[in-house]
């Protein structure tokens, strides 16, 4: 028998099987299309929120069908599973009839069918029928007949489908007992436990920008106990607050993050984090901030109220806006020493302020300057979700340098004030700070042109050998002038 021969007569067999039915809601993919439409929904039309309540009024089939009327994910921008996708497209090739079967609004399961090719039909929730568990079972069974198909599924509401079939799969590394006596077996690729994809999102690393809570503590020379662990409820709160915000914020954007190279890779984008899990983890680590801070102090408390409502707004609507997305990221690092002022009760001075903005300016310019460099670097013109094109370039970096530059300016003339005589025995030692930022902040933008700066530039930094090894002189000037 020629190859020929042999592949028709395989397709013969397994046209002859059964069809082979999959779902959608993290089986096919490792997320959720009702959570993904509703943070896509929240993204574009955040003023109507107020109609959630009321289409829940509906029930779910009723919610699930007006959500998608106005708005409908894009089907390249899912996280699949490869594995499974690999499994199923190798099945229809070999003449098996493909299914997809979904508790998602029916619209959007055509969609993913014709986007993916590998289905020959598509069912999906109605305006009336939530396609899921018994509905789907009964749907199936009165298509194909009892044990007339083959099922993929992942969840127990799944069971009532499993035992309507002729062979029951599941995603995951754990079968689902059924009542029959049988047990799923394994299909797809690996799937992880979400508590160590949580804590990644929560970006610990993010955590070393809450540092500048200590900065009023140690411009104010007060260097003892009592205010040493004021900034550190400060560091905890901001710490937690700030990973609610990157929860929400990685929710939102991850329809864009899944096709940038690198972003692609957080948690969420990945669908290593359930959509579900992160918009529920992000209040809570919001509301234990808040609480942790009132409870120590109602102006920390305030302070934190006034940052959290500006990283909303950030991610809701801000950083889409060219150049209010600049000030903003800016605004938000002088908020953290705002905190940490508010802890300790010490007022930071005009100095310190002043300083802080045009120096995070220049860092929140570099940072969107190396986006756009990577973004020119693959061939493409303008940022998915943000107001900038890569012709933008040139005067991001200028305005980037020049900020840098008036933020030294700011310290020279520090350096002529009455505080300092004040607060320094030495002052002279300052000076030597001077030429220190001059390069620091020039080596920065020179390695930001030639593109070997991230798209994180504090990251970048706290990696820098170099750039370390000169934040640790300018520290040792500092107290050198103090004594």
């Amino acid at each position: 028998m020629t190859d020929i021969d042999l592949t028709a007569s395989q397709a013969r067999v397994r046209s002859a099987e059964p069809p082979l039915v999959v779902d959608l809601d993290g089986t096919l993919i490792h997320s959720d299309m009702l959570w993904e439409s509703l943070m896509l929904f929240l993204r574009l039309h955040f003023l109507q929120a107020w109609r959630l309540p009321l289409w829940l009024l509906r029930g779910k089939a009723g919610f699930k069908h007006a959500l998608a009327e106005w708005v409908q994910p894009d089907p390249a921008a899912l996280p699949y599973d490869r594995d499974l996708l690999e499994h199923i497209a190798a099945q229809r090739d070999a003449g098996r009839h493909i299914v997809l079967a979904t508790g998602s609004q029916r619209q959007l399961a055509e969609k993913i069918a014709a986007h993916l090719g590998v289905f020959d039909e598509a069912f999906g929730t109605d305006s009336d029928v939530n396609l899921t568990s018994s509905n789907k079972a009964a749907m199936l069974v009165s298509r194909y007949g009892q044990g007339g198909f083959d099922y993929i599924g992942n969840a127990t509401v799944d069971i009532p489908v499993w035992q309507a079939a002729r062979f029951a799969y599941s995603v995951g590394n754990k079968p689902f007992r059924l009542a029959d006596g049988r047990a799923t077996e394994r299909a797809g690729g690996t799937r992880y436990h979400p508590l160590p994809a949580l804590f990644k999102a929560m970006r610990p690393r993010q955590w070393l920008k809450n540092l500048l809570v200590f900065v009023p503590m140690l411009a104010g020379h007060a260097l003892d106990a009592e205010h040493a662990l004021q900034s550190l409820l400060a560091f905890v709160a901001f710490s937690l607050c700030a990973s609610s915000a990157y929860l929400l914020n990685d929710a939102l954007d991850a329809p864009d993050d899944r096709l940038h190279p690198t972003k692609c890779k957080r948690p969420i984008a990945a669908g290593t984090l359930p959509l579900a899990l992160a918009v529920v983890a992000s209040p809570l680590l919001a509301i234990v901030a808040l609480s942790l801070s009132f409870a120590f102090s109602p102006l920390l408390g305030a302070a934190l109220i006034l940052y959290f409502v500006s990283t909303l707004a950030y991610s809701f609507q801000l950083k889409r806006i060219m150049m209010i997305d600049i000030v903003a990221l800016s605004l938000l690092y002088t908020m953290r020493v705002l905190g940490g002022a508010a802890a300790t009760a010490i007022t930071p001075s005009f100095w310190l302020l002043g300083f802080s903005f045009f120096l995070f300016l220049s860092l929140a310019l570099l940072k969107r300057f190396s986006e756009l460099y990577n973004l020119h670097q693959r061939g493409k013109d303008k940022t998915s979700g943000r107001g900038y094109t890569v012709s933008d370039r040139m005067p991001v970096a200028v305005m980037g340098i020049n900020s840098g530059f008036l933020s030294v300016l700011v310290f020279i003339l520090y350096f002529n004030s009455d505080q300092v005589l004040e607060q320094y025995d030495t002052p002279q030692f300052l000076m030597g700070v001077v030429p220190l930022l001059v390069f620091w902040l020039g080596r920065l933008w020179m390695l930001a042109f030639r593109g070997q700066v991230n798209e994180d530039p504090v990251l970048y930094v706290s990696k820098d050998k170099v750039s370390l090894l000169t934040i640790a002189l300018c520290v040792i000037l500092v107290v050198a002038a103090t004594f």
